[in-house]
């Protein structure tokens, strides 16, 4: 996940600050402080997912929501929250395709979540 370049974040906030100029890094014009994670596991519980993302500075909190299709198979819906979009674009691009466990082939996707008030905003 970190290379011996960027230090890890559970120990301290420097790593903000040497990615700090990193334009991989930059938030986009769409950005977010909000992230949608795709590929959560339906079993998976708010703990587990927590402890993924909760050594990264700013991180407020994970929501999972669970849905049911028409069809009635259950998945998860999972947004998780950051102090702003920064944090959250940094979150966004380490953790790209983590695999939550042993046997996931794809790993997560990590997507800036959509923002109704600023959609609403833009179309007036």
């Amino acid at each position: 996940m970190f290379n011996n370049q960027y230090p890890n974040p559970m120990f301290n906030n420097q790593y903000f600050e040497l990615i700090r100029d990193n334009q991989q890094f930059q938030p986009q014009k769409d950005s977010t402080h909000s992230l949608y994670v795709d590929g959560i596991p339906n079993d998976a519980q708010e703990r587990e997912v927590a402890h993924i993302f909760r050594p990264y500075p700013g991180f407020q909190r994970v929501r999972l929501i669970k849905k049911q299709t028409q069809k009635g198979r259950e998945y998860l819906l999972c947004f998780v929250d950051f102090d702003d979009a920064f944090q959250a674009t940094i979150v966004m691009q380490t953790l790209q395709g983590y695999r939550f466990d042993k046997n996931d082939k794809t790993g997560l996707k990590i997507y800036f979540a959509n923002n109704p008030k600023q959609e609403k905003q833009n179309k007036k």
